[in-house]
């Protein structure tokens, strides 16, 4: 049997493509035993479908990204996406921070809204892809145990976060096969581990507000601000998470943990010395608001005691203590792996994609929806945004070209 539509993966960008496909003679092949394993967990299981605001922040929040995603964020929005499964009986609600969810807050629901949206396509579970082909104008897809042929061909099998969930890279193989260049994937949106194993004494601890500099060769990269989490490897939190597509092995991160600059922070310092110098550096230091076991650490680093009176810190503990408070260094020495990334960087190259179909521009009817490509947007719903509207604007070009009209 021929198919007018093949598509490879059964994740959230395949189902929501083949909930908005007209025609009922379509085909998902997925390798793990059902479909949306991965979507079940995201979010902890309550799913963050997407993010509320307007589509000119979304933007921003895929790295170097901006102009290739615009124009299927542009074309299937936010708005959309919650229109959507509210019309297929998932309530969605808006938290503080931005993020939206589904009412219920499970994302069993999610998942049963696209199975019923895509109740006429059929569905083959535990059929991993071994290889696919063009043939006499038809993409040809093998299994172990069969052949599959179609007019149209969508692969949406993700990156390689959550391997043991099914994505384990297979797209970037059949995408290699078919002569497609693929950047070189790695984890994002994950957590770092630190040479710095001082750290650990910190677990838990959650700093607002942060800045960090990035420093690659012991020269500034690029700077961020966000909230920072201390773990048991390392450092975490929406600054570290939204910013780890930049980073590497080796690289430096200089922590602020205060809201001023070190100029104004030395300035304070030295105008507290003047007046109170009798004093310990205790004084000083309450001062700033910060957890003990953090500021334990910092007057460890500048060798210098909280009893110490102000007047008698040596000019070396105060360029010590400033640096420390201002300017923490903490080495990468690597970024945790894909069992606990929540999204891969790199993927099929988006010069060989017309982004506004999703269609490549070396075969034609062949098609690339969601993580498989190189596309990685911030935690807080962006990543499943992305693989809704390319797996949208997908399959409204092939509906068009199923109808027959020129897209």
């Amino acid at each position: 049997m021929t198919y007018d539509v093949i598509v490879i993966g059964g994740g959230a960008s395949g189902l929501y493509l083949a909930a908005h496909l007209k025609t009922r003679n379509a085909l998902i092949i997925e390798k793990k035993q059902r479909v949306g394993i991965k979507l079940l967990a995201s979010g902890s299981g309550q799913c963050n479908l997407t993010h509320a605001g307007y589509m000119n922040h979304f933007y921003e929040c895929y790295g170097d990204k901006r102009r290739y995603v615009k124009p299927a964020l542009s074309a299937h929005s936010n708005n959309d996406v919650i229109r959507f499964f509210e019309s297929n009986g998932v309530n969605c609600f808006t938290r503080d921070d931005g993020k939206v969810f589904p009412q219920s807050l499970k994302a069993m629901d999610v998942l049963n809204a696209l199975l019923k949206a895509c109740r006429h396509t059929q569905i083959l579970t535990e059929k991993p892809v071994t290889a696919v082909a063009v043939e006499e104008g038809l993409y040809r897809v093998e299994t172990a145990q069969e052949s599959f042929r179609s007019k149209n061909l969508v692969i949406a099998t993700g990156g390689k976060s959550y391997p043991t969930m099914g994505s384990e890279g297979d797209g970037y193989r059949l995408a290699e096969q078919l002569g497609f260049q693929v950047v070189s994937p790695k984890p994002g949106l994950t957590g770092v581990v630190t040479r710095e194993k001082s750290l650990t004494a910190l677990s838990g601890i959650a700093l607002k507000g942060c800045v960090i500099t990035h420093l690659r060769s012991g020269a500034r990269f690029k700077a961020y601000n966000g909230d920072l989490l201390f773990t048991h490897f390392g450092l975490s939190g929406p600054v570290i998470l939204n910013n780890s597509r930049w980073f590497e092995r080796g690289d430096t991160l200089a922590i602020s943990f205060v809201t001023v600059s070190e100029e104004v922070l030395e300035a304070d310092f030295l105008a507290l010395v003047a007046s109170d110098g009798e004093k310990p550096l205790a004084f000083f230091l309450n001062r700033l608001v910060l957890p003990d076991a953090l500021l334990s650490l910092v007057l460890s680093k500048a060798s210098v005691a909280r009893e110490v009176k102000l007047a008698n810190i040596t000019r070396a503990q105060r360029r010590g203590l400033m640096e420390n408070l201002c300017r923490f260094p903490v080495e990468i020495e690597n970024l945790i792996g894909y069992q606990q990334a929540m999204v891969t960087v790199g993927g099929v190259s988006l010069d060989e994609i017309n982004l506004k179909t999703m269609e490549s521009l070396k075969h034609e009817g062949l098609y690339f929806t969601g993580e498989v490509l190189d596309v990685d947007g911030d935690t807080g719903g962006y990543n499943l945004q992305w693989a809704f509207s390319s797996a949208w604007c997908a399959a409204e070009a092939i509906n068009k070209k199923l109808e027959g009209v020129k897209t």
